[in-house]
C-alpha cells in the first residue's frame, strides 16, 4: 500500500460496516495471541478461513475465561465468521488505488473450543517408552 491514507469516507464505511451474514465454520490451529483488555485472539488456522486467510482475529464470549488460553496449543475452535459487504464505490476505489480485490469484510467470533494438543498431557506414549529405555 502507498504512504498516504485512506479517505475518512473509505474509512467510514468500513468502521461501521454492517455485518448481515454469517456462518458457522470449525477449523483447527493455534492461538498466537491473546489480547485481554479487548477479549480477543489471534489465530493461525490450518484450514483456509472463508475469505482465503489462513490467520484471524477471533472476539471471545463472556463464556470464556481468558486466563486459561494457552499460546501455541493446537485447539479446535467453532466460531461464527460475519460478513459486510462493502460498497461499489468503495470496492472500486480500493482496486483502483491500492490494487485490493475486496468486496466483503468479515468479522469473527468465537462459539466454543477444545485443546487439542496431544502433548498437554505429556509426551506421546512412544516417546515416554523412548526415555525410559535411555535411563
Amino acid at each position: 500500500m502507498s504512504t498516504e491514507s485512506i479517505p475518512k469516507w473509505v474509512a467510514e464505511e468500513i468502521q461501521h460496516a454492517e455485518f448481515k451474514e454469517s456462518e458457522e465454520w470449525t477449523g483447527s490451529g493455534y492461538i498466537l495471541d491473546i489480547n485481554k483488555k479487548d477479549r480477543r485472539i489471534d489465530v493461525q488456522f490450518y484450514e483456509k478461513l472463508p475469505e482465503g486467510r489462513y490467520i484471524a482475529t477471533l472476539d471471545l464470549p463472556n463464556g470464556i475465561d481468558v486466563e486459561t488460553l494457552e499460546l501455541a496449543i493446537v485447539y479446535m475452535f467453532r466460531f461464527k465468521a460475519l460478513r459486510a459487504t462493502l460498497s461499489r464505490k468503495v470496492v472500486t476505489f480500493l482496486k483502483e488505488k491500492y490494487n485490493m480485490d475486496m468486496e466483503n469484510i468479515y468479522r469473527f467470533e468465537l462459539l466454543s473450543l477444545e485443546k487439542l494438543d496431544a502433548e498437554a498431557d505429556g509426551p506421546p506414549p512412544a516417546l515416554a517408552e523412548a526415555d525410559e529405555e535411555d535411563e
